[in-house]
């Protein structure tokens, strides 16, 4: 008989507070006969954090190292935040494998270099697992991105045939959410998916039609365990798993420094790398109608929507630093270019006008969004007339022409503009919302903005 566990982490958003007592558990003494395997299942990183910034991941990374994780899979966060080149040089220093089964390069459609669609790990006595990873399909934003996504099902369709050949389990790292883990496990003949996206926690794992399912929640606020006795012909007898919670976890008289040390290198790394000379102090308030400027200076348009629960900080008098931008902004948000006929356009400002009130105090999460609230929408080049009817740059809106609107693809993501799911979009994938704003403010100071007709 041999024990076999699978230490995993999940949803980790470079949240570095837990990260001492997480790889201490990763790294714990092996049990007697064992072997261990380590597991990350992506969104370890998030631009939230300014070390992460500051290095598009890349420490993140190197910290992940010292836990000598087995392999681990992206997120959405890691998928959706970097350009291309970014994402295919964001695994060159690491010491684990990248396991991703369901995104390929859409040019071509061939496996990205820096990730294997899955891998047949042995253990001690043997006992072979083959370990499959995929992550949530974004269609229109990966490929935006220059990657396409593939159905999960698809993927399995292909590849498990394969993978219960040649081994004696078999492991999915599993960026898909609990819903779709759950469908996958009536579907598949598949032993443990190691689960994240939808921040769920299984505190002793979940049994579905012969399938266990694990997940340790978010932010590093549980690590989880999987344990696994397989007898000498590789067949499980037993299974616990646990979601440990870090919070529970031994501290140590050094922890604290440790976590501090990280913070305090990213904030350094940002606070000295200054992105405007735009002297004058900028209030919250005065950030909302500055942001409708900056869309249409982006844009090249006269009529903006942005909202003002984007804002989180007073920007001070001086020179501006990349840090500066990041406290006041730190959204994954980026602009977006909309085409909306006249009645989808009528029919949003309607839903936001029923909303109004609810949402200014609406607390929002996920979605890109780091902030607290969703705020009031401030608008440029829309306006009603005298008998209520909607204009755009003082013409009555028609419902068969279409129109364009400079704003952010925030809006598109939330669950609260449902005509704009389906909506002609351009995202602009290659800045974030503050790197926009930055950038307006350097032009002004440069005297550099041009007018909008």
């Amino acid at each position: 008989m041999e024990t076999i566990q699978l230490r995993h982490t999940n949803d980790m958003h470079s949240h570095f507070g837990p990260w001492p007592k997480i790889k201490r558990f990763l790294l714990k003494e092996t049990p007697k006969n064992g072997t261990v395997f380590r597991f990350d299942i992506g969104d370890a990183i998030d631009r939230l954090h300014p070390l992460t910034d500051a290095t598009l991941g890349k420490a993140n990374i190197d910290i992940m190292n010292e836990a000598k994780y087995t392999a681990g899979t992206i997120g959405n966060n890691e998928g959706l935040v970097m350009p291309h080149e970014e994402l295919e040089h964001l695994y060159d220093k690491a010491d684990f494998d990248v396991i991703l089964a369901n995104m390929k390069e859409r040019d071509d459609t061939s496996q990205p270099k820096w990730a294997k669609p899955y891998k047949v790990y042995e253990s001690k006595a043997g006992t072979k697992l083959a370990v499959i990873g995929m992550t949530a399909p974004y269609q229109e934003t990966y490929q935006s991105l220059g990657w396409f996504p593939e159905d999960p099902e698809d993927v399995l369709n292909q590849y498990l045939p394969e993978m219960r050949g040649k081994a004696d389990l078999v492991v999915l790292l599993s960026h898909l959410g609990l819903p779709t883990d759950r469908e996958l496990a009536e579907k598949y003949d598949i032993d443990f998916i190691l689960g994240a996206h939808t921040h769920h926690v299984l505190p002793e794992g979940e049994l579905k039609n012969g399938t266990w399912l694990a997940a340790a929640g978010r932010y590093g606020e549980y690590v989880g365990e999987v344990t696994i006795e397989v007898d000498d012909q590789h067949k499980v007898q037993s299974v616990v798993a646990k979601a440990h919670k870090t919070a529970d976890l031994p501290a140590e008289l050094l922890d604290n420094e440790a976590v501090s040390m990280i913070n305090q290198a990213g904030i350094d790394k940002e606070s000295t790398e200054m992105v405007t000379s735009y002297e004058p102090e900028v209030t919250k308030e005065e950030q909302g109608p500055d942001c409708l400027k900056a869309l249409q200076n982006f844009y090249h348009l006269p009529v903006a929507i942005c909202s003002t629960g984007l804002f989180l900080t007073d920007l001070p008098a001086g020179p501006k630093s990349k840090y500066t931008f990041l406290k006041d902004m730190p959204h994954t948000i980026q602009p977006m270019l909309l085409t909306l006929s006249g009645k989808d356009l009528k029919d949003w400002m309607a839903e936001y006008n029923a909303k109004k009130d609810k949402l200014l105090t609406q607390r929002i999460k996920g979605s890109g969004f780091r902030g607290e609230v969703f705020g009031k929408f401030l608008t440029t080049g829309l306006d009603y007339d005298e008998s209520n009817q909607l204009t755009y740059m003082g013409e009555t809106v028609q419902d068969d022409k279409n129109y364009q609107v400079a704003t952010l693809d925030h809006y598109r993501w939330l669950d609260f503009f449902t005509m704009l799911d389906e909506a002609p979009a351009k995202i602009s994938l290659d800045v974030f919302l503050r790197e926009m704003m930055a950038d307006y403010y350097q032009k002004l100071e440069e005297e550099a903005i041009a007018p909008i007709a």
